[in-house]
C-alpha cells in the first residue's frame, strides 16, 4: 500500500490550481472526513453510522484541494483484503466532491490519482459502485456498468468495473 507519499497531480487548465495528494488516513484522513462529511452526511442524508468503517484506516486515500490549499473532494483505494474473492481487482470507492467544485475536472483527478495507486499496488482492474446519477462520468473515464441497479444507504447505485 502506498504510505505516507504524496502523488500529487495538479490541474491548472482551470482558473487556479488543484492539486491531489494520496497518502494514508493518518496523513489525510481529517481533509477528507470534512469532505465526506458535507457530500454523504449533509447533502445525501447519509446516516453517520453507514459512513464511516473500519477500511479508512487500511485505505489509501485521495484528498483534492483547490488553489487557496482547502480541501474540496476525496476518495479511497480499498487494500486488497477488502475483495479476497476478486483477486487482482481493486475496489474505489467513498469519491466525493463538494458542490461547488463539481464539473470542473477535480472528480477527474481524484479518479485518476487512486487508479495510478491501484496501478503501482498490481492491481489489473478497478470497480467501484457508482449512484446512478453520476454513472455518466465513470463511463467518461473507462468505466463499464455490470450487474443490475440496486440501492445502498436508499441510494440507487450501479458496479462498474474499468482494466488498468
Amino acid at each position: 500500500m502506498g504510505a505516507d507519499y504524496n502523488l500529487a497531480v495538479t490541474d491548472s487548465s482551470k482558473a487556479g490550481a488543484v492539486q491531489v495528494d494520496v497518502g494514508t488516513w493518518d496523513v489525510l484522513g481529517d481533509e477528507a472526513r470534512g469532505v465526506r462529511e458535507a457530500v454523504f452526511l449533509v447533502e445525501q442524508g447519509i446516516a453517520r453510522e453507514l459512513e464511516w468503517d473500519q477500511w479508512d484506516a487500511l485505505a489509501v486515500h485521495a484528498v483534492a484541494r483547490d488553489a487557496r490549499g482547502v480541501a474540496i473532494g476525496t476518495g479511497r483505494l480499498l487494500p486488497a483484503q477488502f475483495d479476497p474473492e476478486r483477486a487482482g481487482v481493486g475496489h474505489i470507492g467513498r469519491m466525493a466532491v463538494l458542490a461547488q467544485a463539481r464539473r470542473g475536472g477535480t472528480g477527474g483527478l481524484i479518479l485518476a490519482s487512486l487508479m495510478q495507486e491501484a496501478r503501482l499496488q498490481g492491481f489489473s482492474a478497478i470497480v467501484l459502485n457508482a449512484q446512478t446519477y453520476v454513472a455518466a462520468f465513470y463511463v467518461a473515464h473507462g468505466f463499464v456498468a455490470f450487474g443490475p441497479q440496486f440501492l445502498e444507504v436508499d441510494i440507487p447505485h450501479v458496479s462498474m468495473r474499468a482494466p488498468l
